[in-house]
């Protein structure tokens, strides 16, 4: 085993730069007894380069198990299953000798136009971090180590390696950095990837606040930072902000030129070493990851793995008059249109997300042998992406068919050339006119149709969703797609999937659409908090599909919540318990969602902020109790004040639903701040801050009954006038005879001295 200071103590100061950078594209470390620590992409599946010196982005890797997108791993709302994929996809490192998989990607989904957000988890970053906390747990306990990424606020593709986001710190802290808090917090990554962007002006891995203060002294981290590929350009800068690894290297003229700033001492060499110590501590850990490595694996039962993670990923988002499942007793024939199911796409297009799979499920191949004898399948292809001269022809023979079968299944989707990509951001957000028109040619002879999705982020439905009896979401399913909406459309499969991210009616509905993609090298996240649902909750803008919904072939009754507590400090937490029943006839599985209200702050909060969420698989009639614990921060908002995470007394609705749309039960919880930290008043507080603070408010009032007779500080409208002027104005409009014999400035400044004095004495200060 190695010993870390022991081995540190020999290295030369060449050496120790040297494992800075990597050792090349996909290798770091290997000098002297050091073994190389292999990493290689992806999230949706283990994508090694045959040749370990090439790129691999394109072409030339070899054969694994290609998982649904992230996004459809995030629908499955299921923390159990995102652990058997993580560790499903150890054994597959282990099979081919890698030691870290560049994933997962907790990057909030700020619009949907976002060309990577197949690749990541959701708008809410609760879901995120809980769903990547359970993948990268299935991955690290069983040898194999991860890469948390991008971090941070890398929302988008548009000019990644050099824009800034500007994003106010309260926004930043809860909304775009707390998934990579929760997964770092609760399963410690071996490795946290930084991002191409800059974040407020500074480039994400020479970021004091992110890189120093947030990840190394709030959260504790002390595993191993890395760059992505090719975005470093001062690599003492990094150094400085403990970037730990440069990605690729080896870069020897970067190296040199390291070796001779430590040389003249423009960075402590205790800073050197605690980077050189924590990337020696990785080695070791990929050394005792390997006796995790078995033998043989199954990647058939891997297989199996990807197809409920499909299964369950897959949304039912419309079935009016029970469209769905198709039963064999009441169906003859069927009719599948579209080329998506015979040639499905099982991924985004880019060098991190694209695998090439170990075995593919064909949809109409597996519709097919559903159906065996009892059900006859036609095909048509309806349309034809790569040749639209067909479409007309192809169209009219879809429409011949669909009159005479009993029900219409039309496979549409995302064409290869409207890429869903790293590298650049998406510019339609809608199906091809050709698909369009297919739809509603084919709804017009033929009712009982369903349209089933393949695409990796949401899309506008505008003339054609009306139309539509039944909807399924199946995403970018990875190679057992096929298989799972077979499985769904014929019902031996309930469908459960939720949606991890708001669907909206039109894409100028986003929150962000006015500030994306950027312009003069930043993009403005003026929208703040106010992500995803939280803005389209708080403006009462009716989405297409909310956040969180997803139907089933069952129906669940929420029958009962209740408290442990009606009342706690915000030291203590409370437990929230909720009964749901299966009420419907089959089995199936329900994610209940749990969300916070709080009815009054001093700033601006969302309507519904999601904080707890469980799925449970129930059978026809069974009901089931879950129980929730909440503590502070479940009911708290980052304060700039006090720079901390903060709990204002009063109520709390305490939310419970099938979508954040849809709440079935809820209950209130008084919650009681611990904080005794007082205001500081100075010239520019308000009135309103004045009354607001118990001993602000006698003084001031006191005051006010000396400044002036037309000043009724008893009636109710003097004082909301009064309340947003800070004291000085207040004085000017209503003291001019008062300031004939008193000092305003002096009589202020006691005032201010008073209640300061006051104050800092209550809170045991003085």
């Amino acid at each position: 085993m190695m010993e870390i200071d022991e081995i540190y103590s020999t290295l030369t100061l060449e050496e120790k730069v040297s494992l800075l950078f990597g050792k090349g594209m996909w290798e770091i470390a290997g000098i002297r007894d050091i073994p190389d620590v292999i990493m290689v992409d992806g999230p949706h599946g283990v994508r090694k380069p045959i040749d370990i010196h090439t790129t691999g982005i394109f072409e030339g890797n070899n054969a694994a198990t290609a998982f649904p997108i992230l996004g459809a791993l995030s629908s499955t709302w299921n923390v159990d299953l995102a652990y058997q994929v993580g560790e499903t996809l150890a054994n597959e490192c282990h099979h081919y000798g890698v030691h870290v998989l560049l994933a997962p990607g907790v990057n909030i989904k700020r619009t949907p136009l976002g060309g990577r957000n197949f690749e990541y988890l959701s708008e809410d970053p609760i879901l995120a971090g809980e769903i990547a906390s359970a993948y990268i747990n299935g991955l690290q306990e069983n040898g194999i180590g991860t890469s948390l990424k991008h971090y941070a606020a890398n929302n988008s593709e548009f000019e990644r390696m050099t824009i800034s986001s500007e994003v106010d710190e309260r926004t930043l802290r809860e909304i775009y950095l707390t998934a990579f808090e929760i997964a770092v917090k609760k399963s410690n990554p071996w490795l946290v990837m930084t991002s191409y962007n800059k974040v407020n002006g500074y480039r994400s891995e020479e970021n004091p606040l992110l890189m120093n203060q947030i990840l190394r002294s709030e959260w504790n981290y002390n595993g191993v930072t890395i760059s992505d590929w090719g975005a470093v350009t001062n690599r003492l800068k990094g150094l400085q902000a403990t970037l730990d690894i440069e990605m690729p290297g080896p870069s020897l003229s970067r190296q040199k030129q390291l070796v001779e700033q430590i040389r003249n001492s423009e960075v402590d060499e205790a800073v050197v070493e605690a980077s050189v110590k924590r990337i020696l501590e990785l080695v070791v850990k990929a050394i005792e990851g390997k006796k995790f490595a078995k033998d043989t694996y199954d990647f058939d039962q891997h297989h199996l793995i990807a197809k409920q993670v499909a299964v369950e990923g897959t949304v039912l988002l419309k079935n009016d008059n029970d469209v769905l499942p198709i039963k064999k007793e009441k169906t003859k024939s069927v009719l599948v249109i579209g080329q998506h199911a015979i040639n499905p796409r099982i991924g985004g297009k880019g060098g991190s997300a694209m695998v090439t799979p170990y075995s593919l499920d064909i949809p109409l191949e597996k519709m097919k042998e559903i159906a065996g004898d009892d059900i006859t399948i036609h095909y048509v292809s309806g349309y034809d992406d790569f040749d639209p001269s067909k479409n007309e022809r192809n169209q009219k023979e879809a429409i011949a068919l669909a009159k005479q079968v009993d029900k219409v299944i039309i496979f549409a989707g995302i064409p290869e050339e409207l890429e869903e990509a790293e590298g650049f951001d998406k510019e339609v957000t809608k199906l091809p006119e050709s698909q369009i028109n297919l739809i509603l040619s084919v709804v017009q002879e033929q009712p009982n149709m369903t349209v089933v999705l393949s695409n990796g982020s949401p899309l506008t439905m505008t003339g054609w969703i009306d139309q539509v009896p039944a909807l399924v979401e199946g995403w970018f399913a990875g190679q057992a797609g096929g298989s799972a909406i077979a499985d769904i459309l014929f019902g031996l499969a309930n469908p459960s999937g939720k949606l991890s991210e708001t669907f909206p009616e039109h894409m100028a509905h986003n929150p962000a659409h006015l500030t994306s993609p950027g312009e003069n090298g930043k993009v403005h996240y003026h929208e703040g908090v106010f992500v995803g649902y939280r803005y389209y909750d708080k403006k009462n803008i009716k989405p297409l599909f909310p956040f969180g919904h997803g139907l089933s072939y069952t129906e669940f009754t929420y029958e009962s919540i209740q408290v442990n507590k009606k009342a706690i400090n915000d030291t203590e937490t409370v437990e929230v318990s909720v009964t749901v029943r299966n009420s419907g006839a089959m089995a199936g599985m329900e994610v209940v969602q749990l969300y916070v209200h709080d009815y009054e702050s001093s700033v601006i909060r969302p309507l519904k902020e999601l904080k707890k969420f469980e799925k449970v698989h129930l059978q026809s009639g069974e009901a089931k109790q879950i129980t929730f614990t909440l503590a502070k921060r479940d009911f708290a908002f980052y304060d700039m004040a006090s720079q901390g995470w903060r709990v204002e007394t009063g109520l709390f609705d305490l939310l419970v639903g099938r979508s954040v749309s849809d709440i079935r039960l809820s209950t209130t919880i008084h919650v009681t701040s611990t904080e005794v930290k007082k205001p500081v008043f100075t010239q520019k507080s308000l009135t309103k801050e004045w009354l607001q603070d118990e001993n602000g408010k006698k003084i001031i009032m006191e005051f006010f009954a000396q400044l002036s007779d037309e000043l009724n500080v008893k009636d109710k409208y003097t004082l909301s006038f009064l309340k947003e002027c800070p004291i000085p104005a207040v004085i000017s409009l209503f003291g001019q005879k008062w300031m004939d014999t008193n000092d305003a400035g002096a009589a202020l400044d006691q005032l201010i001295a008073q209640v300061n004095h006051e104050n800092k004495t209550s809170e045991g200060g003085l």
